[in-house]
């Protein structure tokens, strides 16, 4: 018998941010559908600025194949949008600031940050 895995994923509104967790992800799909889900989130609730938190997952280094290029051009035409990453550990953190930086170049307000604090601090300030 063959089981299926998938990523687990959590996303709440908290008035001023959206806050979206995703857990163990592994696959570029499992990371589309992720963004499909924060981007659904933050047109629900007319909110612009999303604390991405990713834990117990795999870095992830190809842009075009996860749809993280598309994400964040769509993101680089309205400034009132800004993605805050977090990370679990030092690897991630590295493909973080590696995402960081291409969606610098469209234009996108996306940083990494080492807490969650300083996160939301950046996201919530005008």
């Amino acid at each position: 018998m063959q089981s299926t895995r998938a990523a687990l994923s959590r996303i709440t509104f908290k008035g001023d941010h959206i806050r979206a967790e995703l857990f163990d992800r592994q696959t570029a799909l499992e990371t589309r559908e992720f963004l499909q889900a924060v981007t659904a989130a933050a047109e629900q609730h007319r909110c612009g600025r999303v604390l991405i938190s990713v834990r117990d997952s795999k870095p992830l280094f190809k842009v075009e194949e996860y749809g993280i290029s598309a994400y964040f051009k769509a993101l680089a035409g309205n400034r009132a949008y800004r993605v805050a990453l977090l990370s679990d550990s030092g690897e991630i953190r590295v493909s973080h600031e590696y995402i960081v930086l291409l969606a610098n170049q469209y234009g996108a307000q996306v940083r990494s940050f080492m807490s969650e604090p300083d996160a939301v601090k950046w996201l919530v300030e005008e």
